[in-house]
């Protein structure tokens, strides 16, 4: 197995065909060294990510009440073609966007939740945290 060690991202190309994005990154000795990975792969690792980050961070400061934040910038909520499902857009001001899709009773709990904030701290909810 290549294990190459990496200090940033440089560049991130995406395949003229949708079906591939290649990562350049600028490895420890200073060289640029590229991943080409197909999008199933992407995919997986923008699920897998933001957990082994948390777990990263939490690690790294010994506190296991730390996880990966992002500030929101901005949201959209429009109805899915064709199914009962809403989608929920979520960006960043730099750039990052999730979109999930969100049944309508979950929004409700959501709803719920975001009202009662206002005079108590907001309750665990599993199918929301």
């Amino acid at each position: 197995m290549d294990d190459i060690s990496c200090t940033s991202l440089s560049t991130c190309q995406i395949a003229a065909d949708g079906s591939a994005i290649r990562l350049v990154f600028e490895a420890a000795n200073g060289q640029l060294a590229s991943l080409t990975l197909p999008i199933r792969c992407i995919q997986q690792l923008l699920m897998t990510l933001p957990h082994a980050a948390s777990k990263a961070i939490r690690a790294k400061h010994r506190d296991e009440t730390l996880r990966l934040v992002f500030p929101l910038g901005d949201w959209k909520l429009e109805q899915a073609a064709g199914a009962s499902e809403l989608i929920l857009t979520l960006n960043t001001t730099d750039g990052f966007e999730v979109a999930f899709s969100i049944g309508h009773d979950a929004l409700a709990e959501m709803s719920r939740t975001a009202r009662s904030s206002a005079d108590a701290p907001l309750p665990e909810h599993p199918s929301l945290n």
